[in-house]
């Protein structure tokens, strides 16, 4: 299964990178950049092309690619009866 990437944009304070795929220490979270995940390929890309122009622009923010792993919440695990899902439920 491939690594699916979920690229945040977060915020520093006193940092300066030595170059764009570089994490800012004490980086917080601001905000996901894009809605769902991406490919790593996409993610590097999103990522460089993010960082260059923000850094261009001396903005105290940075984009930072994380890997993520989908999870189906309510989704029954094989050999579970559906009763312990929830299943059956709906609006209740």
């Amino acid at each position: 299964m491939e690594t699916r990437y979920r690229v945040w944009i977060v915020r520093f304070e006193q940092w300066q990178p030595d170059d764009w795929h570089d994490v800012p220490p004490g980086a917080i979270a601001v905000e996901p950049a894009e809605r769902g995940t991406m490919t790593g390929r996409r993610a590097r890309q999103y990522v460089e092309a993010f960082n260059r122009a923000a850094h261009d622009g001396r903005r105290r923010i940075w984009a930072v690619a994380l890997p993520v792993t989908i999870r189906y919440l309510g989704d029954p695990r094989p050999g579970e009866t559906l009763a312990a899902t929830g299943a059956g439920t709906y609006g209740a």
